[in-house]
Parts: C-alpha cells; structure tokens; sequence
C-alpha cells in the first residue's frame, strides 16, 4: 500500500484547462514530490468534436475581456499570453499558435479595454478608415490558436514529462477510492484537480448549481489568405463577454473561424440554420475580403456576397462555453475520498475564457496545492 507522500495526483478533465494545470504540475516537482500525475477524462482531444468539449470547438483567439477593475482576471489574461506568445516566438506555428494582427471595432461605444493597451504594436485608429460602421477602432498584435493542434502538443508535454492520459468517466469524487480507478492510478489520489467545465454541474462532491452552458455557434471556412484577425462589438463591452460580437479568427492551417453567438443557458447542441446566414452576413460587413480573392473586380472589394463565401464552408459547429455565475472557481478545499481527507484543488467555469487564461489559472491551482493549508482565490 502507497503511503500518502506516495500516492498519485488526479487531475479530473482533458480540455485546455485540464491539460495546461497538468504540464504546469509536472514541470513543478517541488509540489509534485515525485507523485505521478494521472489525468482521467471521459472525451479527450482526438476524439468527434463535442458541443460540452468546449475545448476543441473554441475559435481560439487571445482576446481578453477583462474589466478595468478586474486584477484577478486581467491578471491571467496578461500571464497567459505571455507564455503563449514566448511559446510562439520559440517554436512558431508548430503548435497550432499564429500572432497576427487584431482589429476591434465598436459600435455606440468610444472606449476600449486598457489591457488591449498592453499588447505590443497597441494603435488607436481612426473609426472613418473602417471597413463598416464603428464609432471606436484599436489595432495591436495578439496570437490565435488552432485547438487540435496545441492540444496534440499538451498531451505530447504531458506523456514526456511521465505523465498518464486515461479515458474513463469518473461520476464522482469519492468513485475515485474504488477499484475501477485505483487500478488505473495506482492508489487513492493524494490530491484531485477539478478541471471538468461543463461536467463540475453533474459531478458527485462538486454538483455545483452556478455553471452553466452559454452557446456558441460558429462556421468554419477555408480562407486561407486571411491572416488578419477582427472584432466588432454593439455597444459597450463592460469588461464582460455579453453583446453581440462578430468575429473573424484565422488559424495557422488557413482555417477561419467566424462568429458568433452568446445564448445563456442554451443546450441545443444543432446549429440552427438562421443563425449560419446571420453570421456570414455579419462577418463579411467587418472582413470582405473574406470572399475568395479570384471573384473580386480589381479594388473593388466593397460589395462582398454571402453566395460567394458560401463555397468556402467546411462546416458549422456549435460549442457549449462552461460559464458560471461568479466567474471561475479557482479554490482549494478538503475532501473526504476513501479513507483519507485529500486537498482537491477547483479550477473550472472558465466560460470563453478559457484558452486566454488557461496557463495562469494552472499555475495559480499548482500554487495552491503546493500551500499546506486550505486556500481560496
């Protein structure tokens, strides 16, 4: 029988959050001490796209929505990027990451977020050279990410670094002292990392009433001569994710993700079939030159046609964001799971936040393990 300094660490979930808070555990041995690290998920980054594996569905762009008075989140939006865009000038698009331009657009507003501020190449424009109607208009540099792909290259960091990817679904904490799972982890946990979006609504010892799915539909064409990333927001953003965004998000492989849709509360997992021209209508307003570049007249790119982005479709895929009232969970408490009391470690309700802010909320639940006594953020 392992002795508790012995036994393995758990992390509960394989999407970004998942992933990153695993890498981050296993590149920290002094919290480790020498514990294995097993990451235990039912859907995996390989696996069908799934609307509650919000992971592989998101568009992905580092775009932070941080409210001015926001430290905690404008904090790990600002730490997140910057290991991303190391990582990128490191290895470049490699690992699924691109750094682009990015343009915001707004609508009946006049003002922008400051951490756009901190992004290099920062630029405040002026709205009149738009092309659409925008009251307000910002540029600077800033990284999307192909999900498939740096997804493919955590798990790739995960196995190298002796760590264990298992497919199984774990329905509650206190299932993790039974057989099924201790013969897949070799022993009860000495530690559990919640890192399960959607699934901490349902998981047993959790069940937390707050989260919620919020609703994303996008279509996905091929455009790749598209390496310009856009924005634009009706109305004041407020440091939160609501309003109607419409978004153009290129990717490293020539894929473009275009959005969007907001819809709290909603589990129709079906793209619905008014939203596809709404959103093709929408995008080609900020980005036409989105239409293939052969069925423009020479300068003339002011009249772009749905019809002539139809073609370019790949598909039509919808997302559930794992939000939740309050924000993220980033919390330590302790749990009984077997025979021992063990520090299980929250790090979920992310809602779209969670690719830019997944390295910083890792190292912060890291961080709280590694304190010995109960913790909240």
């Amino acid at each position: 029988m392992p002795t508790a300094s012995q036994r393995p660490i758990v992390v509960l979930g394989a999407g970004c959050i998942g992933l990153t808070t695993a890498v981050r555990l296993l590149e920290s041995p002094q919290v480790t001490r020498g514990r294995s690290v097993h990451v235990i998920a039912a859907h995996h980054p390989t696996d069908p796209l799934d609307a509650r594996y919000a992971s592989t569905i998101a568009g992905a762009h580092h775009l932070s929505f941080a409210d001015d008075g926001d430290e905690r989140l404008r904090r790990w939006d600002k730490r997140t990027f910057q290991v991303l865009y190391d990582e990128w000038l490191a290895v470049g698009e490699s690992s699924g990451l691109m750094a682009l331009t990015q343009t915001e657009l707004w609508v009946g507003s006049k003002t922008h977020l400051k951490i756009y501020e901190e992004h290099p190449d920062f630029k405040v424009l002026d709205p009149a050279t738009a092309p659409c109607k925008a009251d307000h208009m910002v540029r600077f540099t800033s990284l999307t990410i192909t999900p498939a792909l740096y997804l493919a290259s955590l798990e790739r960091r995960l196995r190298s670094l002796g760590g264990h990817l298992h497919r199984a679904h774990v329905p509650s904490l206190a299932s993790l002292s039974s057989p099924q799972f201790t013969a897949l982890t070799r022993g009860t946990p000495s530690a559990v990392f919640v890192c399960t979006g959607l699934g901490a609504l349902t998981l047993g010892g959790v069940a937390d009433g707050k989260v919620y799915p919020t609703r994303g539909q996008v279509v996905r064409v091929r455009a790749p001569w598209v390496r310009h990333g856009w924005t634009r927001q009706l109305g004041s953003l407020d440091g939160g994710e609501g309003g109607q965004r419409t978004y153009v998000i290129p990717r490293c492989t020539g894929d473009v993700i275009l959005g969007g849709t907001r819809e709290e509360g909603d589990w129709e997992a079906y793209p619905r079939e008014e939203t596809k021209r709404d959103i093709l209508t929408r995008v080609l307003e900020i980005c036409p030159t989105l239409t293939p570049p052969n069925t423009r007249a020479e300068g003339d790119i002011a009249t772009p046609k749905v019809a002539e982005l139809e073609p370019l479709v790949v598909d039509h895929l919808v997302g559930f964001r794992p939000s939740r009232t309050g924000g993220t969970r980033l919390e330590k408490e302790q749990v009984a799971i077997g025979d021992s009391v063990v520090p299980v470690i929250h790090n979920y309700g992310h809602g779209g936040a969670g690719w830019q802010s997944s390295w910083a909320t890792a190292e912060d639940a890291v961080e709280l393990l590694g304190d010995g006594a109960s913790a909240k953020l």
